[in-house]
């Protein structure tokens, strides 16, 4: 039996009563986090285009997030996870390169917009359903678990739609088969590719958003009796066939709760770049806490990254039409910023300091190499050699956030109102504080009607 069904009955028999209730505050923590993301997104390159476009073709009832506007819950799936996705600010695995709070939680609330009378923690159960969704199909694929890099494919757009669609599927209703449809309907749309990565294109931070909405889209059309491929993961021409080769681990797939959630394993942001960028910054500030070296000290900076790192964000830093995309995917203007700031924040994403050329020599000056024997995802080295003739070395296979220093809710709380301080003056510090508070409190409320209007910012 293709593992579809399977995962689709995994969604449908979560019982939120049975839900401890730590997994359900990991999941109003990733709600938390991925909402103040895209406050901070809300006028960032592309986001107010996209909101304009769609303004005229998809009105409805539900808001996107700090602007007012409301549209149909596929097209506010679309914009407000492009929206939060667009800083590079959202959630990440523990241990797999998929963001899935920017597919699982604007899916949610958008479908619940249309469904006022949903409590906090149906929401939260969809909101874990979807990331179990999504984490298994990724931990179950091979280019995203092994040593040998990607194989060309956006990790956290091409599961997407199945992940959104599990979300939409149970918060209308669906019994697992009809879930199980919506999931085969969404692969029909099933895309999201790197080449934006390289051509530094604004679309890089849609593409998730772009396949959620299809899934949303693709669970009312499974209520409506369409019907699209019944083995979309394991069939001849399923999702591990066509897109990954055939290879692929079905266990995840298959494998029983036992009381272990994926949504206990995503963890939170510091820097708003590429996660893969992130342990090597985390490495280069461990030195420099550790040594007490100034900048001037430093003759040299080498950082030697797996294949995934150096794939990723291993290019020259040549700042192009969209410099701000070409920042937050380029290893050498991230440790460079760290290299003079010790930090790195939104600030630093600024076209004063992208486009300075100052930036351009200080990120040509920090070498980056392929080591073969690095297999981690994230895993890099970072080589600091001072003038005095030492050399120091730190390596990290994950960021500080994804293993030592996790991010708690006071953690994210101050990184939620530092975004929100960024959706403008309209939204306001009193809104941000009121939306908070409700995002929180997910796990009690009796509906969603007070937080339809709080995410509008009215």
């Amino acid at each position: 039996m293709d593992a579809t069904l399977a995962l689709a009955r995994l969604v449908r028999g979560l019982d939120p009563d049975e839900i401890p209730e730590a997994t359900l505050g990991a999941a109003a923590h990733l709600a938390l986090d991925t909402v103040g993301s895209a406050l901070a997104g809300v006028h960032a390159p592309g986001i107010p285009e996209l909101r304009t476009v769609m303004d005229g073709m998809a009105s409805g009832v539900a808001p996107v997030w700090a602007t007012g506007q409301r549209l149909s819950a596929p097209a506010a799936t679309l914009v407000n996870s492009s929206t939060a996705h667009a800083l590079e600010y959202d959630d990440l695995h523990d241990s797999l390169p998929v963001h899935s709070g920017i597919v699982v939680v604007p899916a949610a609330l958008a479908v619940a917009a249309t469904r006022p009378d949903l409590t906090g923690r149906e929401i939260l159960t969809a909101i874990i359903a979807g990331t179990e969704v999504i984490c298994r199909l990724a931990r179950a694929t091979g280019s995203y678990t092994g040593s040998a890099g990607f194989r060309g494919w956006n990790p956290s757009a091409v599961v997407a739609g199945f992940g959104a669609a599990a979300v939409a599927g149970r918060l209308l209703g669906l019994d697992a088969e009809g879930i199980a449809r919506a999931m085969g309907l969404s692969y029909a749309q099933a895309s999201g590719n790197q080449q934006c990565i390289e051509d530094g294109g604004l679309v890089k931070r849609m593409q998730p958003g772009l396949v959620a909405e299809a899934g949303v889209r693709a669970a009312w059309l499974a209520q409506a009796g369409v019907t699209g491929a019944t083995r979309p993961l394991e069939g001849k021409y399923g999702y591990y066939r066509l897109y990954e080769g055939g290879d692929y681990d079905p266990a995840p797939l298959n494998a029983p709760l036992n009381g272990r959630y994926e949504i206990d394993n995503v963890c939170f942001k510091r820097y708003p770049v590429c996660g893969m960028a992130q342990p090597a910054m985390d490495a280069l500030r461990d030195l420099q806490l550790q040594n007490g070296f100034a900048p001037d000290d430093v003759a040299q900076i080498a950082v030697h990254g797996s294949k995934f790192v150096v794939d990723m964000v291993g290019r020259p830093f040549r700042p192009g039409a969209n410099p701000e995309v070409d920042a937050q995917f380029n290893l050498s203007y991230c440790l460079s910023t760290i290299h003079a700031r010790e930090n790195f924040s939104l600030a630093d994403l600024a076209p004063e300091r992208t486009l300075d050329p100052a930036s351009r020599t200080a990120a040509d000056a920090i070498t980056v190499n392929l080591d073969p024997a690095l297999k981690g995802k994230w895993e890099a080295r970072v080589e600091v050699s001072l003038r005095d003739g030492r050399v120091l070395s730190a390596r990290r296979s994950k960021a500080a956030w994804q293993e030592d220093r996790r991010m708690n809710r006071d953690d994210l709380l101050e990184k939620f109102h530092a975004c929100a301080a960024l959706a403008g003056p309209a939204f306001g510090a009193d809104r941000a504080q009121r939306l908070a508070a409700l995002l929180l409190r997910l796990p009690e409320l009796p509906d969603t009607a007070v937080l339809n209007d709080a995410l509008a910012g009215v």
